[in-house]
């Protein structure tokens, strides 16, 4: 539908070409015009021309914008660079380093904190991005990413470190200050200083984006940088300069945006800033009043046409959805305040306007990536932002350039005005709400910000966007996710029970993964072994969620320290720890470790593995943690046979033992694995013992339905790595299969439906 005469694309065209843009761009890689797209929008683009203010011309100006922003990320040379160099880091752009080679530059991805100058030797990894969880963000941003960037860092070691590098003087004054760690973030987006209690902090109170150099540092420095120039002209406003002086102000503004974003490596927010403030300026020189819409169009259109890949950027999708929430709220609060009201007045109300509009924009990015938000961020923002933003990054900024007393005491400045900021937060301080939404829900969290006009309306679907979740389905799910090189299992039993075995590497990933599903109660927690791909995001899951009961395979050792973390935290929280001999559920079968078994051999940790049965009418599921040859012994003795096993430590040659491969003989093996794994997982050798060591299965757990043929009974292999995340479920007597990746969605994987695609002797032998 064309947009109406009174919207704001009609009355903001450059706004509707710059969003059409990057729409454009984020459109890769599900659509990928070619050269033809370029001759497309030349030809609407005449017609929007010809056609000037009809709705038709609107529509072919948007639908040109649309194909010049995927061309343009469809255009883009894909560079190659070899798997290790040695180079000198010419810039870095973007929070990313740019190594030059005399065939050309090579852009390297994040992961190395390296400034310009220093000489590096860079080990790059291919471009293939990590699997990810069913409704985790970044698939498309990586990919999109891994398209128009030549390579990816994956280490790099510094080999020369020139002086010149990062400040100089100015970086060693700055270290002189208390907060030195903020101080070298706020001028040069150096990170690295900052602690992790003031990191915690500034999260908790809804300020992190402070630690960020953003657009509001930039804008706020071409402020001052601007009243500087106007003071400045102001005896050449008296002369015959005047016209001099009407052009300081806003080219000594643009002049300090361009100069700081350089300074800090222009990273995608204070890009947008600099430009922003560069055609706000130019436009007033032109004597028109800038638009806020036709200013962030041309900022978003002319920053993805020159890296398209830019869109893909966290940072700056966050940057336009902050100013642009803005635009849509300030406008509506601001009008509420009468004219005649003091100043004072004004500026509080804008102020938390302000705030207010930035936080709902950046609300359906933030319930998807971070799931965190307080409450109190629009008051902790009122007295932050400006003491950081206008008075500590401009002091710390001259701190670098100003020598001997003056720079020290922008030094004591910067640093007095960031202490103050600490303790206002501290004040502050207190739980956040965690908001978490999928794709979806991100989507019908920014419909509600654009029906701002429909309160109600917009009310609903942030309700349906935060509260729609997924109800039990009367069927016992077992959910495998693709973590990596480590195992996490969600387990759903039919009358709601939910059970998390094991919370794979270190990292929050399963906690939001469980919270975008609506879940903040698990019924019970197991820790199969304390091994780190095992235990790692153990610990954010038992300090956010209400857990009822702990079960671990034995008590702690004094050297196992993230193991004593996770059982201190659970009697903290009052939550009940289980041994392999407590009763279980009549669903739940505890195999092992039984009756004080001890491995006699080596891999005590790996052996003592907790191994679960999970009943469900006709069908089980095993669970079997990193078991080897010694536990497979003792339960190949005594196991009856299962629906589906997961393969016991990531598919290793030290498990799935030929003695107890036969004695489950599964119809399902789901094998855990980190693609492209440093250990090789799964082995060639194990693939081959579960996929051709099947005969004499009984035919009723061969799929669905009863099958005739031992070729029907050869089990089905899905590996994590490949496969991504996998779920199964059954009722009792059918059971189903199907598997999740980016951009494919869930695929169903029943044989019943399909004939499972097994890997053959060849392919086992490339692997």
């Amino acid at each position: 539908m064309a947009p109406s005469p009174s919207s704001p694309a009609l009355r903001d065209p450059l706004a509707l070409v710059g969003g059409a843009v990057v729409v454009g761009a984020l459109s890769w890689p599900w659509w990928q015009p070619g050269a033809e797209a370029l001759v497309g929008a030349v030809a609407l683009a005449v017609i929007a021309g010809v056609g000037r203010r009809r709705r038709a011309a609107w529509a072919a100006l948007g639908v040109a914008s649309l194909l010049l922003g995927a061309a343009a990320t469809g255009l883009q040379p894909r560079g190659t660079a070899p798997e290790h160099l040695t180079a000198a880091v010419a810039a870095v752009r973007g929070g990313r380093p740019v190594l030059r080679l005399p065939g050309g530059g090579v852009l390297l991805g994040t992961g190395e904190a390296l400034a310009p100058g220093q000489v590096v030797a860079a080990w790059l990894g291919d471009r293939t991005p990590p699997a990810r969880l069913p409704g985790e963000p970044g698939g498309a941003r990586d990919d999109l990413r891994a398209a128009v960037q030549p390579a990816r860092l994956r280490e790099a070691i510094v080999l020369a470190d020139p002086n010149a590098v990062v400040g100089g003087p100015g970086d060693t004054r700055l270290g002189l200050a208390q907060h030195a760690g903020l101080l070298r973030a706020l001028a040069l987006g150096r990170r690295d200083g900052i602690d992790e209690p003031t990191r915690a902090l500034l999260r908790r109170t809804g300020t992190a984006h402070l630690l960020a150099i953003s657009g509001m540092h930039v804008g706020l420095l071409a402020a001052v940088a601007s009243g500087l120039g106007w003071l400045l002209g102001r005896p050449l406003a008296l002369g015959r300069a005047w016209r001099l002086a009407r052009w300081l102000p806003p080219l000594s503004g643009s002049a300090a945006a361009v100069a700081y974003a350089a300074l800090v490596g222009s990273p995608a927010s204070a890009r947008r800033a600099a430009v922003m403030v560069v055609v706000a300026a130019f436009t007033v020189l032109a004597g028109r009043r800038p638009r806020a819409w036709t200013v962030l169009g041309i900022a978003a259109g002319g920053l993805t046409l020159v890296e398209p890949g830019i869109v893909g950027d966290l940072g700056f999708q966050l940057s336009f959805a902050a100013v642009a929430g803005m635009v849509l709220v300030v406008p509506r609060f601001t009008r509420l305040i009468p004219p005649d009201r003091p100043r004072w007045q004004t500026w509080l109300a804008g102020s938390l306007a302000a705030t207010a509009g930035a936080t709902a924009g950046t609300l359906p990015l933030s319930a998807l990536h971070f799931q965190q938000l307080s409450p109190l961020s629009p008051l902790a923002n009122l007295v932050a932002a400006p003491l950081v933003g206008g008075v500590a990054v401009p002091a710390a900024v001259a701190a670098l350039v100003l020598p001997g007393a003056p720079g020290l005491l922008c030094v004591a400045v910067a640093d007095a005005a960031v202490d103050l900021s600490l303790r206002w937060l501290s004040l502050l301080d207190g739980p956040s709400w965690a908001p978490a939404v999928g794709p979806a829900g991100a989507l019908l969290l920014g419909g509600g910000l654009l029906l701002r006009k429909q309160p109600a309306a917009a009310a609903g679907l942030a309700i349906l966007a935060l509260g729609l979740r997924l109800f039990p389905a009367n069927r016992l799910v077992v959910t495998f996710l693709a973590v990596g090189q480590g195992d996490a299992a969600l387990v759903e039993f039919p009358d709601g029970r939910r059970w998390l075995v094991d919370g794979g590497p270190p990292s929050d990933r399963v906690l939001r993964y469980l919270r975008r599903r609506g879940i903040r109660h698990l019924d019970a927690v197991v820790l199969s072994h304390a091994h780190p791909d095992h235990i790692g995001g153990l610990q954010p899951v038992l300090e956010s969620l209400a857990v009822d009961a702990l079960w671990v395979p034995r008590p702690p050792q004094a050297d196992q320290a993230t193991y004593l973390d996770l059982w201190r935290t659970s009697f903290a929280r009052g939550v009940p720890v289980h041994l392999p001999d407590d009763p279980a559920p009549t669903d739940v079968i505890v195999e092992h470790p039984r009756h004080r078994w001890r491995d006699p051999g080596r891999d005590e940790v790996n052996e003592e593995s907790l191994v679960l049965r999970l009943v469900h009418g006709r069908h089980s599921v095993l669970l079997t943690g990193d078991v080897e040859e010694d536990a497979e012994a003792t339960l190949a003795r005594t196991q009856p046979p299962a629906t589906l096993v997961k393969a016991a430590h990531h598919g290793s040659h030290s498990s799935s033992s030929l003695p107890f491969v036969r004695a489950v003989q599964p119809a399902v093996v789901v094998i855990p694995a980190g693609r492209d794994n440093a250990f090789g997982h799964p082995r060639a050798i194990t693939l081959a013992r579960w996929t051709f060591l099947g005969e004499g299965r009984p035919r009723a757990r061969c799929g669905p339905d009863d099958a005739d043929g031992w070729a029907r009974c050869r089990p089905l292999v899905l590996r994590t790595d490949r496969d991504g995340t996998v779920q199964w479920s059954s009722d009792g007597q059918r059971w189903r299969l199907r598997t999740w990746r980016v951009h494919g969605g869930w695929r169903d994987r029943t044989p019943a439906d399909r004939r499972p695609t097994l890997p053959g002797p060849l392919a086992l032998r490339d692997r």
